[in-house]
């Protein structure tokens, strides 16, 4: 005998698996969709597996103040049943590879998000489209669109326009030479001031 509503039983497709984890909001922006991360089955401890960040949720569980987050992993190696423990590790978390932006850089029209990059050659700006990764509480990932020596505008982003003429200046806005390859990172010394 089943009652009106009561589940019989539960079928699951027997298919790719994924480790569902919960990420704490305070570090949530080191983490982006596709990073490699480690995964180890608690009932194979020891033996460590590689997988991808999949999925990362755009907004946090009201309740526990985490993001859900998925990993993608190559089942035919690791062998897991629906069901099991394990544990995820991921080193560095977003740092090896990925360059990061001050929040107030990235300017986003509808679902086009965009830098402003400076021409090395005439201080010149120009619009440049990115894909990002998720926010931070300071900065944002930026996964494509840009090389690790561009100069961009750190601030006063949404006063810009195509083609402007500025002069770079660091944070205690003393003018720098513009160079094409400078030892230093152009997303952490560059500001600009419009002439």
């Amino acid at each position: 005998m089943v009652a009106a509503g009561q589940p019989v039983f539960v079928l699951a497709v027997d298919g790719d698996r994924e480790v569902r984890i919960d990420l704490p909001e305070q570090d949530v922006g080191r983490f982006v969709i596709g990073m490699p991360v480690a995964i180890e089955l608690w009932s194979r401890k020891g033996k460590v597996f590689p997988g991808t960040l999949r999925e990362l949720s755009p907004s946090a569980d009201p309740r526990s103040r985490t993001f859900e987050a998925r990993v993608a992993f190559d089942n035919d190696d690791v062998g897991a049943d629906l069901g099991q423990s394990a544990r995820v590790v991921a080193s560095g978390a977003a740092g090896n590879g990925v360059l990061t932006l001050p929040l107030a850089a990235v300017t986003a029209e509808g679902d086009e998000r965009y830098v402003w990059v400076v021409n090395p050659a005439d201080s010149s700006l120009i619009k440049t489209p990115v894909e990002t990764g998720a926010y931070g509480a300071e900065t944002i990932p930026v996964l494509s669109g840009l090389q690790a020596d561009t100069w961009v505008v750190a601030a006063g982003t949404h006063l810009l326009r195509e083609g402007q003429t500025v002069i770079p200046v660091d944070r205690q806005n003393r003018q720098i030479e513009m160079v094409a390859a400078d030892t230093r990172s152009p997303a952490d010394d560059a500001g600009t001031e419009s002439e």
